[in-house]
């Protein structure tokens, strides 16, 4: 057979129609039948013949259930047991009941748009979960086309389409703690995690990194942090995005992490192992009760409001950053943010008094120096 062929064909009735055949890019043998005209089945040909050359048609006979289960075997070793579990349980209770005996090449983008709008319906998962579902699915289909079962991953935003798969999730107005209730929140805790709460609020560092956070990493010196790990569920991995950096900080939380080395020196033998905030056992302190526990009685305590989460925190300490005038780069620098596209986003209308009295500064930096002419 030439690389497609059209036949006509009569129906019962007497009417001819045409199908068309032809060979997808992996020479699987594909074909579409019943067009009316011999020109509709030209035109189809023509289109489908020109995918074929960009390598764009590609037939396998994989389901989706059998790809997903070897791809997550396979990328166990690479994936951190937090992402592993993620992608396990997506897989298991959402993707593969919906496009488990489906084949890999027959799933199409409005498959995966029909899956998202008959899940929405259920009425049983967030969008948050819905939308990390999807990225499940497209990292996986991301890798079938890599391993060369699909031409394209129908689970990716189309560049120039309009449509996006994934759901626009809920606006939810940013809290932190204005800088006179920082002081309120202070006060109100614990002893035993008021230093946590001082290093939140001055770095901006994420309560995982907080808890997992050695001396090693703390040169009081040069009051310089080094962000390496980060706690999971099941033990430490990498920072968000695996991307370490360095935060600086003040005098004041020099004296505090100071004051609690020595303290902590009474009871343990401190090396640059020891976790910063170790529990009384030397073991790491669990991120759930300082969020569920000391965190919110904090907050009752000092009468605030007890809606804001402990990650509120990082957005309190990059508010008072830009309240006394650094700039969005700076916020950048200290948070991690792989983009200042992110930082702008998320900070940028609290940047207002940093711009607001820039002309001035300028000026004063101009001409505070140039002394008058005498008369």
């Amino acid at each position: 057979m030439a690389r497609g062929s059209i036949y006509p064909r009569q129906l019962v009735s007497g009417v001819t129609v045409f199908d068309v055949r032809y060979r997808s890019s992996n020479g699987v043998q594909r074909h579409k039948r019943g067009f009316r005209t011999r020109r509709d089945a030209q035109r189809h040909l023509n289109e489908q013949l020109a995918l074929v050359d960009r390598g764009e048609v590609i037939v396998t006979t994989t389901t989706f259930a059998a790809y997903f289960d070897a791809w997550l075997a396979e990328h166990r070793p690479r994936i951190e047991d937090g992402t592993y579990r993620d992608y396990e349980i997506a897989g298991r209770k959402r993707l593969k009941p919906f496009f488990g005996e489906m084949r890999l090449s027959a799933i199409t983008p409005r498959d995966v748009r029909r899956y998202v709008a008959e899940t929405v319906a259920a009425g049983e998962l967030s969008t948050k979960t819905i939308n990390n579902t999807i990225v499940t699915l497209r990292v996986c289909l991301g890798h079938a086309v890599e391993d060369g079962l699909i031409a394209v991953n129908p689970a990716a935003s189309r560049a120039g389409s309009r449509e996006r798969i994934k759901l626009p999730e809920p606006h939810r107005e940013m809290d932190y703690l204005r800088l006179h209730e920082i002081p309120l929140y202070l006060a109100a805790c614990h002893r035993t995690y008021r230093p946590m709460a001082e290093l939140l609020i001055a770095t901006g560092m994420r309560i995982g990194e907080a808890v997992a956070l050695r001396w090693g990493d703390v040169d009081l010196d040069g009051r310089r942090i080094r962000v390496m790990r980060s706690a999971k569920r099941d033990g430490e991995g990498s920072t968000k995005g695996d991307r370490a950096r360095a935060i600086d900080f003040g005098p004041r939380l020099e004296a505090v992490l100071r004051d609690l080395r020595a303290w902590q020196s009474l009871w343990l033998r401190v090396n640059a192992d020891t976790y910063v905030f170790a529990k009384a056992n030397g073991k790491v302190t669990r991120r759930e009760t300082i969020s569920g526990g000391a965190h919110k009685t904090a907050l009752r305590r000092a009468g605030l409001r007890e809606t804001i989460r402990l990650h509120d925190l990082r957005h309190t300490a990059a508010a008072a950053w830009l309240s006394a005038g650094l700039p969005l780069i700076y916020v950048q620098r200290q948070l991690g943010h792989a983009s200042m596209t992110t930082t702008e986003s998320v900070y940028g209308h609290l940047e207002d008094g940093f711009l607001r009295d820039a002309p001035e500064r300028a000026e004063q930096a101009i001409w505070e120096k140039v002394k008058p002419r005498a008369a």
